[in-house]
């Protein structure tokens, strides 16, 4: 999250640091571009900047308190509720296809990512990517679940041991993005119950304290650069599976 958008805090700047090789709604538009999804679905809006960059057929936006400022297409459309209420009721109606491409930037605390993950999984494609927002934080301050700072990640950053963990299975990609990272979550499965079985007990592993925020993450060890050609392979191969269609969208 950016801090044009947000109160100020008494931060220090070195605190309020932000770093990344590119801005995060360049690459996402640059995922939209080369999946081509037919479906999309955004946790979080805000002011709908990022759900404006999507053409799919159908484009979903879900958050409790909506400040829409960007013009949307008229494929999209934004439900105004939390995130656990639409996928408890409206989303039951409105998912009628699998999604391919999602973005979860909800709630910055590990429990609220960890939820909204396993709630999309069930209705996304095997062909499908999951997107996560604020998983690198810059500072320790931009990490704590008690926000303290304009840049503010919380504990999000912790979906990544969680599910390298409890869903080794996965492909999980670091993707080096400014203000604060994402992680693309590639070979899905609808059907696991893994993490939705032991939901619980992860929460607490993960939060009472849970682990303690370390150097490679703060550092970005493995983060890959955003137009690094094997991003843009790899929604190739998932475009292709969808729709056996031909085309090409490396990266630069």
């Amino acid at each position: 999250m950016s801090s044009d958008t947000i109160p100020t805090f008494r931060a220090s700047d070195a605190e309020e640091i932000v770093r990344g090789a590119e801005f995060y709604r360049d690459t996402l538009s640059r995922v939209h571009a080369c999946l081509k999804p037919d479906v999309y679905l955004e946790i979080g809006v805000r002011h709908g900047v990022s759900l404006a960059l999507s053409a799919a057929r159908i484009s979903i936006g879900v958050d409790p308190l909506p400040e829409l400022q960007a013009p949307l297409a008229n494929h999209a459309q934004v439900v105004a509720t939390s995130s656990d209420a639409f996928f408890a009721g409206t989303g039951a109606e409105l998912l009628i296809e699998p999604i391919d491409l999602a973005f979860i930037d909800g709630m910055h605390w590990f429990e609220f990512a960890l939820r909204d993950f396993i709630n999309v999984e069930r209705h996304a494609s095997r062909h499908g990517v999951v997107l996560f927002d604020d998983v690198l934080p810059n500072h320790p301050l931009q990490a704590e679940r008690i926000r303290q700072s304009g840049v503010w990640t919380g504990d999000v950053w912790k979906i990544l041991p969680c599910l390298r963990k409890y869903r080794p299975e996965l492909m999980l990609t670091l993707l080096d993005t400014q203000p604060s990272g994402l992680l693309a979550v590639t070979r899905l499965d609808p059907d696991n119950g893994v993490l939705s079985g032991s939901y619980a007990r992860i929460v607490r592993e993960f939060t009472e304290p849970g682990p303690a925020l370390d150097a490679d993450t703060l550092a970005r060890t493995g983060a890959w650069h955003p137009a690094d050609a094997r991003i843009g392979e790899m929604l190739d191969a998932l475009r292709l599976q969808r729709h056996s269609i031909t085309g090409n969208c490396r990266g630069a």
